[in-house]
């Protein structure tokens, strides 16, 4: 390594750990305020809190590593800027690249970082997380309050849920535990189609769903229907998970790697079509999201140097502004990838192409 790279990664390293540890800081103490009263009123022992709170670390990791990223450089580069030491480095004859080099080359090193904890560590991490806050932090009285708001019904659900179900539902409400217009489809361990149920709609007794004005259908081993769809007027049939399952199904994909949701996606078939092509979504975004770390770097090195006395404040502002504006077209592109608007993975990486592309441009504009 140059000495130049040393020293510039070394400027560059303090701010960076320092952002991290500030971030993750704040994080977790405003999420232990935000459940203390929980904690207190059931008597969370101190091993579940460790837990909670530690298996926490890498998710909060993983979303705050962009904004190190961009913080850390704005904060490296303006000093830099700010004791000349990058017009010294340009007047010796240094490209504009070598002098952001380790700054790349990190901002690239923790998105890797970041998308490997995506695939290893962080869907273990949120499923833990989520059992203990649901069980032990906000109990059956936090799951009470929550149904007494009043949850909002999901349009076109679909889960692929134990026994090999696939279940598809016009409209789920979780509050009524009803479903409209129900199809169900049970396969075999080989994953071959058994039954097909179609129900007008259908409502949980508790042990069970009581499907209304439908129809069932048997298929033989060669995929060949046997007889015709008996009909029926209502009846208790012991297919579909529970409602408080059914209600977490769109958000399966915070639970898997993206090896296990595309698998997942496979076993959804074409049955779904909105919730595949929300999952399909999620599936790019799985991989385009960590790249968010280099993105934001590029962005950040053009605001952070400005000539003008008083510029470093003003890259820092404009900086961080277009980092918000950047997270915000991300949100944006992405809700029109779910609706349907945009295929799946032009609105997981149009974002970070597009700004990537623009960090890049304004960073030879400036350092040219």
């Amino acid at each position: 390594m140059k000495i130049l790279d040393r020293y510039t990664l070394k400027a560059y390293l303090a701010p960076l750990v320092w952002c991290f540890g500030v971030f993750i800081g704040l994080y977790l103490v405003l999420d232990l305020f935000g459940h203390l009263d929980d904690i207190l009123r059931n008597r969370v022992p101190f091993h579940l809190l460790a837990a909670y709170y530690g298996t926490m670390v890498p998710l909060i990791f993983i979303q705050v590593a962009p904004f190190a990223c961009l913080m850390a450089s704005l904060y490296t580069l303006s000093q830099l800027n700010r004791h000349l030491e990058v017009m010294a480095m340009r007047a010796a004859g240094i490209s504009p690249w070598a002098i952001i080099r380790p700054l790349i080359w990190m901002a690239l090193f923790l998105s890797l970082a970041v998308l490997v904890i995506n695939e290893t560590v962080a869907p273990r991490a949120a499923l833990v997380t989520h059992q203990i806050k649901e069980n032990s932090l906000e109990g059956p009285q936090g799951a009470a309050g929550q149904a007494s708001r009043g949850l909002k019904s999901i349009q076109h659900l679909a889960a692929y849920g134990e026994g090999h179900t696939l279940l598809y539902a016009e409209s789920f409400d979780p509050v009524k535990k009803t479903m409209s217009r129900v199809t169900i489809l049970q396969h075999g361990k080989d994953l071959r189609l058994i039954r097909r149920i179609t129900a007008e709609s259908a409502v949980w007794t508790g042990f069970g769903w009581r499907f209304v004005n439908g129809t069932i259908l048997h298929f033989n081993e060669l995929g060949l229907t046997v007889g015709r769809p008996v009909p029926f007027p209502a009846k208790i049939i012991q297919a579909g998970d529970r409602p408080e399952i059914l209600e977490k199904a769109e958000s399966k994909s915070t639970f898997m790697n993206t090896r296990e949701l595309n698998h997942y996606l496979k076993q959804l078939g074409t049955v779904a079509g909105g919730t595949v092509q929300k999952l399909r979504v999620d599936l790019y975004a799985k991989v385009a999201a960590p790249f968010a770390c280099l993105v934001l770097t590029l962005i950040g090195v053009p605001f952070a140097i400005q000539p003008v006395r008083g510029g470093a404040a003003l890259g820092l502002s404009l900086g961080l502004g277009i980092g918000l504006v950047f997270y915000g077209a991300n949100s944006i592109l992405l809700a029109f990838g779910k609706g349907g608007l945009l295929p799946p993975l032009l609105a997981a990486w149009a974002a970070p192409l597009l700004f990537g592309a623009l960090g890049i441009r304004l960073t030879w504009e400036k350092l040219a």
